[in-house]
C-alpha cells in the first residue's frame, strides 16, 4: 500500500476504524497513520440514556362504587397485545352490585304498591269530605230559609230559627275547611311517598351505572400494558382486589412516541427545546430514528438514591414509527445541541498536550513538524481546530516521537486528548 493509499484509507475512515489500524500499523517514521484535514460540517452533540414511552396514553383505572364494598377482578384482556374501541379489558365481580340492585328492585315495588293503596284511600277520603261539604252545604241553605220564613213569628221561634242558621253556618264552615286541610295533607302524603320513589329510582339507575362500572372496556386502541398493584408487589392480576381509582392498564397509543431522557446538569445549558435528535433503541442498533426535543425540565433532581449528581428531565417527540419502538425499551438519544458551518476538524486522538499546550504532528514528506494549534468546540471523536493547521495537511494519527513500546493514552482505552480547559473558548 503506497503513502498516499494510506492518506486516503484515514481521510475516509470512522474513529473506530482509525483506532484499529492504529493499533495494528508498523512501527516506523514512514508508517506512521496519518488524516487529512477537511473542512465541513462540525456537530456538536449531548449523548445521553433514555426509553420510550407513548406520547398519548389512556390509563384505565377501578371504577369508584359509591354504595361500597370491595373490587375483585374477575377476567383481563391479553398483556402486550393491541386492544381496539370498546375492547373489553377488565370485569368485575357483579354479585354484590347485583344484590343491591335486586334489593333496590324489591323496595320499588313496595314502594309503589304503597303508592297505590295511598292514592286509592286519598280518593276515598276526598269523596267523603265532598259529600259532607254538599250535606252542610244543603243544611246552610235550608237554614237561612227557615229563618227568612221566621220574621212574622214570635220572638222565640225567631230565636230558634237564628240559632238554627248559625248552627248549619258553622258546620259548613267546618266542612269547607276540612275539604281545604285534607287536600294539603294529600298532597303532602303524596309528595314524601313520589320523592322516596324518586329516590329507590335514582339509587336503581346508579346501580345500573354501576354494574356498566364493573365493564371496563377501552376508550381508545392501544398496546395492552398491565399496571403494578402496590399491595402485591406485581402486576395487576386476576382476583386481586384494587381500591377505587388504582391505575389497572395503560393504552399506549403507539402512532406517536416519546423518549424521555435526563441529561447531566453540566450539559443542560446546551440542550433547548426544538433541537434535533438521533434516536437508536440499544436493542435494534442498526435502526435509526429522527427526533426533537418537545420540553426541557425546568427543575433538577438527583440521579439517584444517595447520588450527588442533578440530572434534568426533557422529552423528545420521535418522527418516525415503527414496531420496535414499544414502551419501556431503552434508547441512546444524540442530541445535536449545535451545526458548525465550514470549520476545520481533527480527531482528538491526533492531539497531543504538552505543558498545557495542544499540538498536532504535521506530515512533511517522510518526516513530521510539531505544530501548536488553537482547538474550539469537540464532540466525542473530533475536535475543531481554530488555528495552527490548514486543509489538506496531513496530520499523525499518534505520536511519530513515541517508541513503539512506550505505552501511551491510546493503550490504557482512552485517546490521549486535550482537556476542555486547553481549548479555547
Amino acid at each position: 500500500m503506497t503513502g498516499n493509499q494510506k492518506k486516503i484509507l484515514y481521510a475516509a475512515a470512522p474513529l473506530p476504524v482509525l483506532l484499529l489500524v492504529y493499533f495494528l500499523w508498523p512501527s516506523g517514521a514512514a508508517s506512521i497513520p496519518t488524516y487529512q484535514t477537511k473542512r465541513g460540517e462540525f456537530e456538536i452533540y449531548v449523548i445521553e440514556s433514555g426509553s420510550v414511552r407513548a406520547k398519548n396514553s389512556f390509563t384505565i383505572t377501578a371504577p369508584r362504587i359509591l354504595s361500597g364494598g370491595n373490587l375483585q377482578v374477575v377476567s383481563l384482556a391479553t398483556e402486550g397485545t393491541i386492544a381496539k374501541v370498546d375492547e373489553v379489558l377488565v370485569r368485575f365481580d357483579p354479585s354484590s352490585a347485583l344484590k343491591r340492585m335486586s334489593d333496590r328492585q324489591t323496595e320499588l315495588k313496595t314502594a309503589m304498591a304503597d303508592l297505590a293503596k295511598l292514592k286509592a284511600q286519598q280518593a276515598a277520603d276526598e269523596s267523603q269530605a265532598k259529600t259532607e261539604y254538599e250535606s252542610a252545604k244543603l243544611n246552610f241553605e235550608l237554614a237561612k230559609l227557615a229563618r227568612d220564613k221566621m220574621q212574622f213569628e214570635p220572638e222565640a221561634r225567631k230565636r230558634e230559627a237564628e240559632i238554627e242558621f248559625e248552627r248549619a253556618k258553622l258546620t259548613f264552615d267546618q266542612a269547607q275547611l276540612n275539604i281545604e286541610n285534607k287536600n294539603i295533607v294529600r298532597r303532602s302524603e303524596l309528595g314524601n311517598l313520589q320523592l322516596r320513589i324518586e329516590q329507590i329510582r335514582s339509587d336503581i339507575a346508579e346501580s345500573q351505572k354501576e354494574m356498566e362500572a364493573l365493564t371496563v372496556k377501552a376508550p381508545i386502541s392501544g398496546l395492552i400494558v398491565y399496571e403494578n398493584n402496590w399491595s402485591t408487589g406485581r402486576k395487576i392480576a386476576k382476583g386481586d382486589q384494587p381500591w377505587p381509582g388504582m391505575p389497572l392498564i395503560s393504552l399506549p397509543d403507539l402512532s406517536a412516541m416519546q423518549t424521555e431522557v435526563s441529561v447531566n446538569e453540566m450539559d443542560i445549558s446546551k440542550v433547548t427545546k426544538g433541537q434535533a435528535v438521533l434516536v437508536i433503541p440499544d436493542a435494534f442498533p442498526d435502526k435509526t430514528f429522527h427526533g426533537t426535543i418537545s420540553s426541557v425540565s425546568q427543575i433538577g433532581r438527583q440521579k439517584g438514591q444517595g447520588s450527588n449528581v442533578k440530572v434534568f428531565d426533557i422529552v423528545i417527540d420521535i418522527k418516525e414509527t415503527d414496531d420496535v419502538l414499544k414502551p419501556g425499551i431503552t434508547t441512546t438519544n444524540k442530541i445535536v445541541v449545535d451545526r458548525l458551518k465550514n470549520v476545520l476538524s481533527i480527531p482528538i486522538i491526533s492531539v497531543v498536550e504538552e505543558d498545557a499546550k495542544t499540538y498536532a504532528y504535521v506530515g512533511e514528506g517522510t518526516s513530521f513538524e510539531k505544530r501548536e494549534l488553537v482547538l474550539g468546540a469537540r464532540n466525542d471523536n473530533f475536535v475543531v481546530v481554530k488555528k495552527g493547521l490548514s486543509e489538506g495537511e496531513q496530520v499523525a494519527l499518534r505520536n511519530p516521537e513515541q517508541k513503539s513500546d512506550e505505552k501511551d493514552g491510546l493503550e490504557n482505552g482512552s485517546p490521549a486528548a486535550p482537556p476542555a480547559a486547553a481549548a479555547e473558548k
